[in-house]
């Protein structure tokens, strides 16, 4: 038994439902679950058939409601990843791996190296860089990976056993408290603790084919051709998984504001894929399921606004957030900064 899954809000269903069936397609040999951090809703229930929906109350969590007071979705998203590591590991102990993958991927091969290196190893990590970077003036570089993390956690896979649930045990004590962003601490999410993993278990493996956890931080490095109707990855290696991270999905856009260093016009066939990925998107519910607003979200959102009513620089802040959009929120906030102190 091969295990996959993935997290997602109720908003992100459709993507999890693309990559989920891109998974299936090539290998159908896999398990694909998809782990709800959010609680069922009965309208959304044509989007949640065909797959195995497990919400994040119903996989044993302690003081789950604990962690999404203290977190905003999109940290607890990341947070969840080894409690329901842990939750498939527990439930499927004859399970020879469990991979992770974000729900912005898209499968496009057999996941052969994955299997063939659990042959060697018992945790697998993908980087972001597989060469060094030129120090060019452009974004994103060797800095930015030293800052966010080595290794990409879109992408994950370990086997069952012993020294993987050790490793699982520690990760998820770790992000129960500390899976934010903080510059000034050295934490990025899930992803800065994972820097010590090969350093304190054993049977870690970098896992170095190009096909893997393509994204927009590496395609410096990744040449993408098309031969005989396959993508190619730096002419040798088939493209088996792309990360469509901070693309504009509604704005039909493959990249946003994250890097600096190429345009789209510079990747034409990633733009093709890009539009069936958006396809698919649509044929599986976006439209339907992308407004929606996350259970857990509205707990945090209350939990800091009960807390914010208490102070008067809490009230100020609320004012501001209910009655100006965004882009003036920055001005009014510099100018009132003598106000704010304290």
């Amino acid at each position: 038994m091969r295990i996959a899954f993935t997290i997602c809000t109720n908003s992100f269903l459709s993507l999890a439902r693309v990559v989920g069936n891109s998974l299936k397609a090539h290998n159908p040999d896999y398990t694909f679950f998809i782990g709800l951090c959010d609680r069922r809703e009965t309208d959304l229930e044509p989007w949640y058939e065909g797959y195995q929906v497990i919400p994040c109350d119903e996989a044993g969590i302690e003081d789950l409601e604990g962690m999404a007071i203290h977190y905003a979705v999109s940290d607890i998203k990341n947070a969840l990843k080894p409690f329901f590591l842990e939750y498939f590991a527990r439930k499927y102990p004859q399970a020879e791996h469990i991979l992770f993958i974000d729900p912005d991927m898209v499968i496009y091969e057999k996941l052969e190296e994955i299997t063939s290196l659990h042959q060697q190893g018992d945790i697998l990590l993908f980087p972001h860089l597989l060469q060094p970077q030129p120090f060019d003036g452009k974004s994103p570089d060797e800095i930015s990976y030293l800052a966010t993390g080595t290794y990409n956690l879109g992408l994950i896979s370990v086997a069952v056993n012993e020294n993987t649930l050790r490793f699982i045990t520690w990760w998820r004590d770790r992000l129960r408290h500390y899976c934010y962003v903080d510059w000034k601490a050295g934490l990025f999410y899930d992803q800065k603790w994972i820097i010590l993993a090969p350093v304190f278990f054993d049977k870690v493996l970098v896992v170095k084919h190009p096909g893997y956890n393509v994204g927009y931080w590496n395609l410096m490095e990744r040449a993408i051709t098309k031969v005989n109707n396959k993508v190619m990855v730096n002419g040798t290696y088939g493209l088996a998984i792309y990360h469509f991270s901070n693309v504009h999905i509604t704005g039909n856009k493959l990249f946003t504001d994250q890097q600096n260093r190429y345009t789209e016009t510079d990747f034409p066939i990633l733009m093709e894929l890009f539009q069936g990925y958006r396809k698919d998107l649509v044929t599986e519910g976006y439209e339907t399921t992308r407004k929606k607003v996350c259970y857990y979200a509205n707990m945090h959102e209350n939990h800091y606004r009960e807390l914010a009513r208490k102070t008067t620089k809490g009230r100020i802040k609320l004012w501001i957030k209910e009655n100006f959009p965004r882009s003036w929120k920055a001005k009014l906030k510099k100018a009132l900064s003598g106000l704010m102190e304290g």
